[in-house]
């Protein structure tokens, strides 16, 4: 039974959807990028910031087209303001580690 149950796990795991994935990552990236920069420097830590920022871009982007056509342009804003975010902290990372 418990090998049955393993394997759905495993199968469940397989197909797991783009967007689930995505979100997942974006939430590790959030909770570990202060453990990170307090560990390995400002410079990881903010690394790890970009990566969650634009994961978030990423979700928010693929989300507009699923959102009701008067909360688009508000859901574009969002994606727009991550991926500046992100680009802003994936420069103070390339600065921070050279």
């Amino acid at each position: 039974m418990y090998q049955h149950a393993t394997g759905n796990r495993v199968n469940d795991l397989r197909h797991l959807d783009k967007r689930n994935l995505i979100g997942c990552l974006f939430i590790l990236a959030m909770m570990v990028s202060p453990f990170i920069a307090s560990l390995f420097g400002l410079g990881f830590g903010l690394l790890v910031l970009t990566v969650g920022l634009a994961l978030t871009a990423a979700l928010a982007f693929d989300a507009r087209r699923q959102a009701p056509p008067e909360r688009r342009t508000a859901v574009l804003l969002i994606a727009l303001l991550a991926l500046g975010l992100a680009a802003v902290t994936g420069i103070a990372a390339v600065i921070r580690l050279r």
